[in-house]
């Protein structure tokens, strides 16, 4: 079974970045040879608009893969935090949700997301067991365990 049969790795997803750049750029130089005669300035203008969608294409792949790097996990190294109710990786419990988008509210974080990731499971890496004064444990993300250290 090939890697693409597997999933995508976030090589896969940089490599499709730097696709997506490359072809900004001969955007980028088709809308400056197009520019440079006056009769074709307005199709120039149109492949600025095009510009523009590629560049936020670019940004959104940017984040996502940032977001899928954080989670990434090769198979047989380790395992993703169980809890079943998500937070911020950065923040923890500091999320709500509407419909099918989520966000932090913490303080100069700007993170979202385009599904109820505070009402599904949590996915992220597990960093830490968490073990309560009874003794049952558990393993959880780095930020479940942020939180579980506050209340225990």
């Amino acid at each position: 079974m090939t890697d693409k049969q597997q999933g995508p790795t976030p090589a896969e997803l940089r490599e499709l970045m730097s696709d997506v750049h490359a072809v900004q750029r001969r955007v980028q130089d088709t809308y400056l040879r197009l520019w440079s005669a006056p009769e074709t300035r307005d199709v120039a203008c149109q492949l600025e608009d095009a510009a523009g969608d590629i560049r936020r294409a670019w940004e959104a792949l940017e984040r996502i893969t940032g977001s899928f790097t954080r989670v990434h996990v090769v198979p047989g190294t380790e395992s993703l935090c169980g809890v079943p109710w998500g937070v911020c990786p950065d923040h923890g419990n500091t999320l709500r949700s509407s419909g099918d988008s989520s966000w932090c509210t913490a303080p100069d974080c700007s993170r979202k997301w385009g599904h109820d990731k505070l009402g599904t499971t949590c996915g992220e890496p597990v960093a830490h067991k968490v073990t309560d004064s009874g003794g049952k444990s558990f393993l959880a993300g780095r930020a479940h365990a942020m939180e579980a250290e506050k209340r225990l």
